[in-house]
């Protein structure tokens, strides 16, 4: 296999992948939630994947997208975009860091969302994503300090 060929595909998400999420999204934010986050912000974060019903909408509510391993049935990360523009989602597994997956993630899901008739895009993003949202052309919009379960975070707005 050529060196500069990932080892993983995209594919749209399923409600059978809810669950696999969830618990990448919890992994995620426990293994990379440190870098920035107090121990009581990191399990706040975390806490947000057992919410069946909660968890499930931030899924399916959007159009969703899913990097999976060639041959295995790891998922690597996930992103999502709903019709109002808005990135719902974008979290990749600690151990895929820095492969790109994040970034080609958001492009796909970018223009699976163009091709729908969407032209202008937003997320809130945490200080580890706000670098992958500026390389794909969005600008910080305003930082807003607000509670998530019940923890206060500084929560970035992105805009392009």
């Amino acid at each position: 296999m050529n060196n500069c060929t990932p080892a993983w595909h995209l594919r749209p998400a399923g409600e059978a992948d809810v669950p696999a999420l969830a618990a990448l999204y919890a992994d995620t934010a426990r293994a990379l939630g440190s870098w920035c986050y107090t121990p009581q912000q990191v399990a706040a974060w975390a806490r947000f994947a057992a919410d069946g019903p909660g968890f499930h909408d931030y899924v399916a509510g959007a159009s969703t997208w899913i990097a999976q391993q060639d041959h295995g049935a790891a998922v690597l990360g996930f992103c999502g975009v709903d019709d109002s523009g808005e990135v719902r989602s974008l979290y990749v597994a600690a151990a895929a860091t820095r492969q790109g997956i994040g970034s080609a993630l958001l492009r796909h899901a970018l223009g699976a969302a163009q091709q729908r008739g969407l032209q202008r895009f937003c997320a809130w993003a945490t200080p580890f994503s706000v670098p992958v949202f500026q390389r794909a052309g969005f600008v910080l919009a305003r930082v807003v300090t607000e509670p998530f379960q019940g923890v206060v975070f500084d929560r970035f707005r992105m805009e392009r």
